[in-house]
């Protein structure tokens, strides 16, 4: 049972792999995939604009991601997690904690320079704050993925298109010979 979680800093790209990463999984392994939005759990436990900086809801949104995919799991798909606040082994522990003991997680971790994601934010209309070029800057500078002793796969999506990189993934992910569960 495959569980790809997608980790980056603002406006590096995830929702846009995660979408094209399960469409390829689909029309090219025959894997159906679903998406899970760590930013949108998180939105479903607290609709106030403005940063999302509450860590207790963090956690929250993080189990419940967890148990959705273990749910997704069950009923034979394959599932997508993405969202920048999986980036600490204790973060990740909280999601991978409610999946069932057969699922086999791969991290992918994206980078994109300052001046793309800027341009990324602000061509975006649900983007809020993101869109401040200082707390993206911020955000940027405090982000880093802390995974002790785990294989993951780096991309630059500044580099490649949205394609290339769910290529770059699926063909990474190909090497674990992963099969429809």
């Amino acid at each position: 049972m495959l569980v790809v979680v997608i980790c980056e800093p603002i406006a590096a790209g995830k929702s846009t792999l995660s979408r094209s990463l399960a469409a390829r999984l689909e029309a090219e392994q025959g894997i159906s995939a679903s998406v899970v939005d760590l930013d949108l759990v998180y939105e479903m436990l607290d609709a106030r604009p403005g940063p999302k900086d509450d860590e207790r809801v963090w956690s929250d949104a993080r189990r419940i991601a967890g148990r959705l995919a273990g749910l997704l799991l069950h009923e034979s798909r394959s599932v997508i997690a993405e969202g920048g606040d999986f980036a600490t082994d204790a973060a990740l522990a909280e999601f991978e904690n409610e999946l069932p003991e057969d699922a086999e997680v791969r991290l992918v971790l994206l980078e994109v320079d300052l001046d793309t994601a800027f341009r990324r934010a602000s061509g975006d209309d649900s983007r809020r704050i993101s869109k401040d070029r200082a707390f993206l800057s911020a955000h940027r500078a405090e982000f880093g993925a802390e995974w002790s002793g785990r294989s993951v796969l780096q991309l630059d999506t500044a580099a490649a298109s949205p394609s290339e990189t769910a290529r770059a993934v699926v063909d990474w992910l190909r090497l674990g010979q992963y099969e429809d569960a």
